[in-house]
C-alpha cells in the first residue's frame, strides 16, 4: 500500500519544525506584546477598498498556481500597493495600505488555490495538498468527476470556506489577547508537548508503530531541508499527486501502444512540458546570463 500520507505530513512539518528550534542556541521564545485592538474607521476603509479588490485579484491568480502560495501573493500584494500609492513614504511605517494589501493577497490565495485543487486534483499550496490526502483517506478523487457525482460535498466545501472567515474574524476579535500569551510558555515545555503530539497523531493513525518511524525519518529529512533552504512542501505534493501521475502515466502507455512519444504530438501537452521546462530553468538560465553581462 505504500507509505502513509499523514505520518509523512507530521514528520515533515511539525517533527521539523522541532528539530529546527531545538537547534537553535537562543533558549527562550519572543514575548509578544499585546495591545489593545482598534478596528479601522469607515474613512481607512474606504481609502483601501482599491487596494484591497487589486490584491484579491493578485492573490487569486497566484493562488491558482502550484506550488505558489500565500507569501508569494502577499509580497506580490505589497509591492504593487506600494507601487500605486500616494504614500509610498509610509509603507514600512504603519501605513494601513501596507497592511492591507499582503493580507488581502494572502487570504485570497486560499480561495484560489482550491480552484486546480478541486478541479483538476493539483494542489496549488500545501494546505491543499493536505486537503487531497484527506479526500484519498476517504476515497474521493478531486476532479472533474467530483462535479458530476457529488456536487453537495463541493456547495458544502464552498459554504464551509465563507463561514470560516467569519469565524476566524470572532477568533481573532476574541482570542488575539489569549493566542499571544503561547509565547509566554519556555520553550522546554512547548515543544516536548508537540513531540508528544506527532507521536500520538502518528501512532493513532493505524496503531502501527511504522507510522512513527516514517514519521521520525520524515522529520530528519525536513530538518536538513529547511537547514538547507528548501520547502517541505514539494514533497508533500509529490506523495500525493504521485499515485495520481503513475496511474494516469500507465493508462496513457496502454492508450499510445507503449508509444511515449506520441505524448508529443498533443498540443497541451507540449504546452506543459513547455511550461514545466520554462519553470525549472528559468531561474538558472537568467542568473547565467546576469553574470554573463
Amino acid at each position: 500500500e505504500g507509505i502513509s500520507f499523514v505520518p509523512v505530513l507530521i514528520g515533515l512539518f511539525a517533527m521539523s519544525e522541532i528539530l529546527v528550534q531545538a537547534s537553535k542556541s537562543e533558549l527562550l521564545l519572543e514575548r509578544i506584546k499585546f495591545s489593545a485592538i482598534k478596528l479601522p474607521s469607515i474613512s481607512e476603509f474606504k481609502s483601501c477598498v482599491k487596494t484591497i479588490l487589486r490584491s484579491s485579484g493578485i492573490g487569486t491568480f497566484i493562488g491558482i498556481l502550484p506550488a505558489e502560495g500565500g507569501t508569494v501573493s502577499a509580497m506580490i500584494g505589497y509591492n504593487e500597493a506600494r507601487r500605486w500609492s500616494k504614500n509610498k513614504d509610509n509603507f514600512g511605517k504603519g501605513e494601513i495600505e501596507g497592511v492591507a494589501a499582503p493580507e488581502s493577497a494572502n487570504n485570497a490565495a486560499t480561495g484560489g488555490a482550491m480552484i486546480p485543487t478541486l478541479a483538476l486534483g493539483i494542489p496549488g499550496s500545501a494546505t491543499t495538498a493536505v486537503i487531497l490526502g484527506g479526500f484519498q483517506i476517504h476515497g474521493l478523487r478531486a476532479g472533474p468527476y467530483l462535479f458530476e457525482q457529488q456536487p453537495d460535498l463541493l456547495y458544502t466545501i464552498f459554504y464551509g470556506m465563507l463561514l470560516a472567515n467569519f469565524i476566524f474574524l470572532i477568533f481573532g476579535l476574541l482570542g488575539a489577547k489569549i493566542f499571544s500569551r503561547i509565547s509566554l510558555i519556555p520553550r522546554g515545555y512547548l515543544w516536548p508537548s508537540v513531540f508528544v503530539f506527532c507521536l500520538v497523531g502518528s501512532y493513532g493513525l493505524s496503531q502501527s508503530m511504522v507510522d512513527v518511524y516514517i514519521m521520525l525519518i520524515s522529520g530528519v529529512v525536513g530538518f536538513f531541508l529547511r537547514r538547507s533552504g528548501f520547502s517541505p512542501a514539494p514533497i508533500i505534493m509529490g506523495i500525493v499527486l504521485g499515485e495520481l501521475v503513475e496511474n494516469s502515466l500507465a493508462q496513457s502507455i496502454i492508450i499510445f501502444d507503449q508509444n511515449i512519444f506520441m505524448f508529443f504530438t498533443r498540443p497541451i501537452v507540449l504546452v506543459f512540458f513547455t511550461l514545466t521546462f520554462l519553470s525549472l530553468f528559468y531561474r538558472p538560465i537568467k542568473n547565467l546570463i546576469m553574470k554573463g553581462k
